[in-house]
């Protein structure tokens, strides 16, 4: 049993073992099947990292392929959080101001349209100032070239800026992390980045790794092979 709400942990795992001794207990009292885990749910294993939002757009990203395992936990956007996803609707001088507020431990992934020429811009030159500074830069964008929500046909794709798409390249892969988002609305991506469940990933060692030290605890590995086990030796008998 996945996910299990941490708050609730001993509650419903307690009740579903009662629940399947209930319902699954043959009539001749043959025995209930037995749970092998109930884990509970770890928000940062649901949080895509960028090679993520690579795959559910079909892209690449033009600069920061470095941090390509970096996650973002695109559900806190909250007033007051640090990090997030953020939709990028207001002037230069504003986004500015928010990117500079942001402490060291920021990790915000930000979403605008590709005729926003100027955050695209902003964006790279806070990235700059705080690498000349020696300040971390965590932050993401993501650009989208479908209609703008609301303005004129949304089936008219825009096209990024060739100037502006070499100054992002120009960064290199270990710089700001900057992806396109072809035909989607800034909402729309927004939306698809909120709502994508995050693959794991070989490459991913951070990710694996946490997971595995989260379930390995609350899986019953012993019965789980002695099951499996059980279940070979009677093919094979029957084979």
């Amino acid at each position: 049993i996945n996910k299990v709400q941490p708050d609730k942990f001993d509650q419903t795992r307690d009740y579903l073992r009662k629940a399947i001794q209930q319902m699954w207990t043959g009539p001749n009292g043959e025995p209930a099947p037995p749970i092998l885990g109930v884990v509970p749910d770890r928000p940062y294993l649901g949080c895509p990292a960028l090679a993520d939002v690579e795959s559910a757009f079909g892209s690449v990203l033009l600069s920061g392929s470095d941090h390509r395992y970096r996650h973002y936990d695109v559900g806190s956007n909250v007033q007051g959080r640090s990090i997030g996803m953020s939709m990028v609707t207001t002037d230069l001088a504003a986004f500015l101001r928010t990117m500079q507020r942001q402490p060291e431990s920021a990790r915000t992934m930000f979403i605008c349209h590709a005729t926003r020429d100027d955050v695209i811009l902003g964006f790279l030159g806070e990235y700059r100032r705080r690498t000349r500074r020696g300040i971390p830069f965590q932050s993401a964008l993501v650009i989208c070239t479908g209609g703008d929500d609301g303005l004129g046909d949304p089936s008219n794709e825009v096209e990024l800026s060739g100037e502006v798409c070499e100054m992002i390249m120009d960064s290199g892969p270990a710089g700001p992390p900057v992806i396109v988002a072809s035909g989607c609305s800034p909402a729309e991506a927004a939306k698809q980045i909120r709502t994508m469940t995050p693959k794991f990933n070989a490459n991913d060692e951070r990710r694996v790794s946490r997971a595995t030290e989260h379930y390995e605890p609350y899986i019953d590995f012993d019965l789980l092979l002695e099951r499996t086990s059980s279940v070979t030796d009677a093919v094979g008998a029957t084979a």
